[in-house]
């Protein structure tokens, strides 16, 4: 079986220069980290700051290499076949500041959707379609300078999404939003999720509440080791 998300023993050593002693420490922050995560799964993981959360994310979107172990994503090496991951994947992390101030919503959307080669016409009805569901439809001619905190964060979830990825990662997505707006995005991620069965979320938050009302199975991850793994209400 091809799992959309699959890693072995994967670690992460940093080594931080002490300039007083004048030598290297070392900061452990993946320790034989094992998953499986099916297609279709909504997978959270759950854990304090620090706990290699963003870490683990930046591996598995080839943003960063491992130490030991391997990982793989829709079936490919994230070291080995980067070129086939990316394609594949997009990334979202709360308290991003993404795209240009002085450009509207609609044309900040549209330059990320031309990274990715998706043609004009294509973009500009998926902008539409993902700025309905996240009621911001009436801000498409808005400056993302002029947009509140939320607002911003609701159009870096759509730029997520615009190239419609098999594997996304979402880093504390809902961070900062008020009650309203992380209702919204919780909503529209399972809604994305539930419309097609083969794509996949990996959700990285801090919120209890949170992975009990989005999550098919939640991960605990501290100090860098994954102490469980179960459905959230198990």
């Amino acid at each position: 079986m091809t799992f959309a998300i699959e890693t072995h023993n994967l670690g992460r050593v940093y080594k931080i220069r002490d300039t007083k002693k004048k030598e290297h420490k070392e900061l452990i922050a993946l320790r034989e980290v094992n998953l499986q995560i099916e297609q279709g799964e909504l997978f959270g993981l759950l854990g304090p700051n620090g706990a290699g959360k963003t870490t683990l994310i930046k591996i598995l979107t080839t943003l960063l290499a491992p130490t030991s172990g391997w990982a793989r994503v829709a079936g490919f090496d994230v070291m080995q076949q980067q070129a086939q991951v990316r394609p594949l994947i997009n990334m979202v992390s709360g308290g991003e500041s993404s795209g240009y101030g002085l450009l509207t919503v609609r044309e900040n959307l549209w330059m990320f959707a031309q990274f990715y080669g998706i043609p004009s016409a294509q973009a500009n009805r998926r902008i539409k379609e993902l700025l309905d569901i996240v009621k911001m439809s009436d801000r498409l001619n808005t400056k993302s300078s002029d947009l509140s905190t939320g607002l911003r964060q609701k159009m870096n979830i759509v730029r997520g999404f615009m190239t419609d990825p098999k594997v996304i990662f979402l880093d504390e997505p809902t961070l900062g939003l008020d009650v309203g707006a992380a209702r919204d995005v919780r909503a529209f991620i399972r809604q994305w999720i539930t419309e097609h069965r083969e794509r996949t979320v990996l959700l990285t938050t801090h919120y209890m509440v949170e992975a009990d009302e989005l999550c098919d199975r939640v991960a605990i991850i501290n100090q860098g080791r994954v102490l469980a793994c179960d459905t959230p209400r198990t």
